[in-house]
């Protein structure tokens, strides 16, 4: 199986185009992304979630810099889809599990073309798994869906940060740290 960050190389590479010049800036247009994970969730979550999300990511910014457990995601992630034991799981690492089922999808043709579009998928990704798994060991279907946005956050951030040449084909730069 790909690690996660090998993943998040892959899936920058599905991003191109005007995104990547963007400036490195990792603000969300709020509503289109509520809209996008609505749409997305197949009513697994109500927008408040996914706002609330939204506010939570934005309101602990210092966490965008701390680095994403790889090892921790990937073994969330296979516990939650190889083995069907996301009830086992945390929400936040449930949330984490999500989020690389998303980047997976993405680097398979399965949609997505924006950070927007990341993180909307994500986030319903979330929601979708915390009720086919009867919620998490602890937390709420609310803390999901946060650690999946904040996964895909600290993603945005660090791959913008570390010199990528801003915009998500920068996840490149932050994987091969990983590799």
């Amino acid at each position: 199986m790909d690690t996660f960050m090998n993943l998040a190389m892959s899936a920058a590479g599905q991003f191109t185009g005007q995104e990547e010049q963007a400036p490195p800036s990792h603000q969300f247009n709020e509503d289109e992304v509520v809209e996008t994970a609505q749409r997305h969730s197949g009513g697994s979550a109500d927008s408040g979630m996914f706002s609330a999300a939204l506010s939570h990511v934005t309101s602990h910014s210092s966490q965008h810099r701390e680095p994403v457990d790889e090892g921790e995601v990937r073994d969330s992630h296979r516990q939650a889809y190889a083995e069907g034991g996301a009830g086992g799981l945390s929400a936040g690492s449930m949330g984490g599990a999500a989020a690389m089922q998303i980047l997976q999808k993405v680097t398979s043709g399965g949609g997505g073309g924006s950070q927007t579009e990341l993180i909307s998928m994500a986030m319903a990704e979330a929601g979708k798994l915390f009720d086919q798994s009867g919620g998490a060991s602890s937390g709420s279907k609310q803390d999901a869906i946060n650690g999946a946005a904040m996964t895909v956050m600290k993603l945005v951030v660090q791959s913008k940060l570390g010199g990528g040449g801003g915009g998500m084909g920068g996840l490149m730069s932050l994987a091969t740290k990983f590799i």
